[in-house]
């Protein structure tokens, strides 16, 4: 809370004592974790118009917005070469869908459709028309691998000295997020009409998801935490291997020590994706446990906001900032899967907004009681359960206009608006 607000200064900053400017990727990893605490529409809205007059006549979105630069290079090489960064640039398709989620506002879609559609016909086009040196050889499937151009990449992982080398090869990330941006942008363009682009953008979408499987997913079990994160993530896997897919993150989990792995990107996705791909339990021994790198460590030495890396304070000394939001995207794990209030993931005009939501907690990590409440646009919402014995009790507030989908281990029941009780056996482990 204390990192978000200290953030909150007109544009969603990364940090409040240095750099302090609007960096694309730290809004895009935690605009969802923000819109559960705070009303950010408006606040977000603002700042994806900023976003949208920066961007370059080519369509690519520079790494801060507001640039003082404007639509362009500024002339500084090293900003120059890092615009367009996957998974920071991509705030222009993911930040209006996470807010189109939560809010369920079609003008928000509306009003920065065209800069969506620049961003993700600019990273085609580097697909497309342009190949990494390392990459010699040819192959039907390139014309979907975007390998080049300047990338932060996972950026931060635990024990990765950080070092932006804009000829470095982060297709892995790049193509990943090509064909997240694009099936999303299709999704968008079918819910205003635009039904040419819908079909044109799931194209891409399918092509980049081909790509990233032909070239990557043989190699992803030598890989890392974030890849796996992002593979399951972004629905990149195919059906037959996720089950194996999501073993091998838990075993890469285990190997470090039920610790953090991931970077910028993926760490706010690494908790809901093990539990939502059948290991929940390994799940909480991340939520809870201690050392370097974890959350709980952060507290331990007397953090009250948010580090930028995992040892910013390690033995006298101090590094990088002491407040950066990112890390605390996580948060919503608290929200979505232990108190269990969850948006659709693809909600249509009839569900967005909390009109429809679910209601599934998943009690674990040996916590007995939880209770959550969000102040969605149709009222609160409000998520209670506590243990008694082997005995699953929920009481769950749905406000009016709205309608909830409850899922315990025993059924799934619909319910409209009120306050409801459930019993039922203990989620399985």
């Amino acid at each position: 809370m204390w990192s978000l607000r200290g953030n909150a200064c007109d544009v969603p900053t990364d940090c409040p004592q240095r750099e302090r400017s609007g960096f694309t990727g730290d809004w895009q990893v935690y605009v969802a974790t923000a819109a559960l605490t705070h009303d950010v529409a408006g606040f977000s809205r603002k700042w994806l118009r900023d976003l949208a007059a920066d961007q370059w006549p080519d369509g690519r979105v520079p790494t801060i917005t507001p640039d003082p630069a404007g639509d362009g290079p500024s002339g500084n090489a090293f900003p120059d070469a890092m615009a367009g960064s996957a998974g920071w640039g991509d705030a222009a398709v993911l930040v209006p869908w996470e807010l189109w989620r939560a809010y369920g506002d079609r003008e928000i879609l509306a009003g920065q459709y065209e800069s969506m559609v620049r961003w993700v016909e600019y990273a085609a086009a580097a697909a497309r028309e342009r190949r990494h040196p390392d990459r010699v050889r040819s192959a039907p499937h390139d014309e979907f691998l975007w390998d080049t151009g300047g990338h932060f990449g996972e950026w931060l992982e635990p024990g990765v000295p950080p070092h932006p080398d804009p000829t470095a090869d982060h297709g892995i990330v790049a193509t990943a997020y090509l064909a997240r941006s694009a099936r999303v942008l299709a999704r968008i363009a079918a819910l205003l009409g635009h039904a040419s682009d819908a079909v044109r953008f799931g194209r891409l979408a399918d092509g980049a998801r081909d790509a990233w499987q032909r070239e990557y997913l043989g190699t992803l079990g030598e890989s890392t935490q974030g890849n796996h994160v992002r593979a399951l993530a972004f629905g990149l896997v195919p059906s037959h291997l996720r089950d194996a897919v999501a073993a091998r993150l838990a075993a890469l989990v285990a190997e470090a020590g039920d610790h953090v792995g991931t970077g910028f990107l993926t760490t706010g996705l690494l908790l809901p994706t093990l539990a939502d791909h059948g290991y929940l339990d390994v799940a909480y021994r991340v939520l809870r446990s201690t050392g370097i790198p974890s959350w709980l460590e952060m507290l331990d030495r007397g953090a009250t906001t948010f580090w930028e890396r995992w040892d910013a304070v390690d033995g006298g000394e101090v590094r990088g900032s002491l407040n950066h939001y990112s890390k605390g995207a996580a948060m919503s794990f608290l929200y979505t899967h232990i108190a269990g209030i969850r948006l659709p993931a693809d909600p249509g005009p009839d569900e967005a907004g909390y009109r429809r939501f679910v209601i599934q907690p998943c009690p674990g990590g040996g916590l007995r009681r939880a209770e959550a409440e969000h102040l969605s646009p149709y009222g609160p919402i409000r998520s209670a359960w506590h243990l008694d014995g082997d005995e699953l009790r929920l009481t769950v507030d749905v406000p009016p206009g709205t309608r909830a989908e409850i899922r315990l281990p025993g059924g799934t029941t619909s319910e409209g608006p009120g306050r409801h009780t459930f019993t039922a056996e203990v989620c399985p482990q």
